[in-house]
C-alpha cells in the first residue's frame, strides 16, 4: 500500500513538472509557433493597483521572419501587442484598452512602446546552459555601467527557435537568440518572464495584421496613455 502511494505520488510531481513548461518540440522547434511566458513581479511601487490586475503572461507568435509579443492584464480589459515585419520594415505597436485602439509604427530596430525602460546596458557572454522547456538554453550576465544602484540580471536565451533578429524591438537587441527568463521594466514595475511552453503549431498570417479600426497616434501619446493606466483606480 505504501508503495502504491509512493508511485501515484511520483506520477503527480512528474504531472506538475510537465504543466509547469510544456513543449511540443519533440523534434526541433519549426518555422512557426508560439511561446508562453509567465510574469512575476520583482518589484511592484504602483500605490494603487495590485498584482493581481497585472498581467500573468505573455505569448510570442512567430512564423518566418514574421513575429509579435503579447500581453494582456486588467482581467482581459488591457492589451498591448508588438509586430514586427521586417520584410515589409514594419514595427507596429498596438494597445487597446477596453474597446479604443491606438496604435504607433515605430523605426524596424526601434524599441517597442513599454520594452525600452531598462538603461543601457553590456552583455558577458557565458558557458552555462540550463534546460527551459526541453531547450539549451545559454547563459548572459547584463550591467549597467551608468546606474551603480542597478541590480546584474542573469538572462537566458536560445538559437534553438529559429526567429531571424528576434530581440531586435527590445533592450536586448545585441542578443542573438529567442530570450526564455529576462526582465522587463516599466515605471513602478518590473517584472521576470520566464517561458513555460513553447509550441510548434501553425499561425495564421492575420495574427500580424492591424485591422482598420485602430488609431494612429505618436510614441508619447501611447506612453501616456499606458503609463496612465498604471496609475488609475
Amino acid at each position: 500500500m505504501k508503495i502504491n502511494t509512493l508511485y501515484i505520488l511520483l506520477f503527480l510531481l512528474s504531472a506538475i513538472t510537465l504543466i509547469e513548461c510544456e513543449s511540443n518540440t519533440e523534434s526541433a522547434v519549426k518555422s512557426e509557433g508560439e511561446i508562453h511566458y509567465k510574469i512575476s513581479y520583482i518589484e511592484n511601487d504602483l500605490e494603487k493597483i495590485s498584482t493581481d490586475m497585472l498581467p500573468k503572461k505573455m505569448v510570442t507568435k512567430f512564423k518566418g521572419e514574421n513575429y509579435s509579443f503579447d500581453i494582456e492584464g486588467f482581467y482581459g480589459l488591457f492589451c498591448i501587442q508588438n509586430i514586427v515585419k521586417p520584410k515589409l520594415s514594419q514595427n507596429l505597436t498596438l494597445l487597446n484598452i477596453i474597446n479604443k485602439k491606438f496604435f504607433y509604427t515605430g523605426n524596424i530596430n526601434e524599441s517597442a512602446v513599454g520594452f525600452d525602460m531598462i538603461p543601457e546596458m553590456e552583455i558577458q557572454y557565458t558557458t552555462e546552459t540550463k534546460d527551459i522547456c526541453g531547450l539549451t538554453c545559454k547563459k548572459a550576465i547584463v550591467t549597467f555601467p551608468e546606474m551603480e544602484d542597478q541590480d546584474t540580471l542573469e538572462i537566458f536565451y536560445t538559437t534553438e527557435i529559429p526567429i531571424p533578429n528576434p530581440n531586435r524591438t527590445t533592450p536586448y537587441h545585441d542578443i542573438d537568440g529567442v530570450l526564455m527568463e529576462f526582465y522587463l521594466q516599466l515605471p513602478s514595475l518590473k517584472m521576470k518572464l520566464t517561458a513555460n511552453a513553447v509550441y510548434n503549431k501553425k499561425i495564421a498570417a492575420s495574427g500580424f495584421v492591424k485591422t482598420a479600426d485602430y488609431k494612429e497616434v505618436s510614441r508619447t501619446y501611447l506612453e501616456t496613455v499606458l503609463y496612465k493606466l498604471m496609475e488609475s483606480e
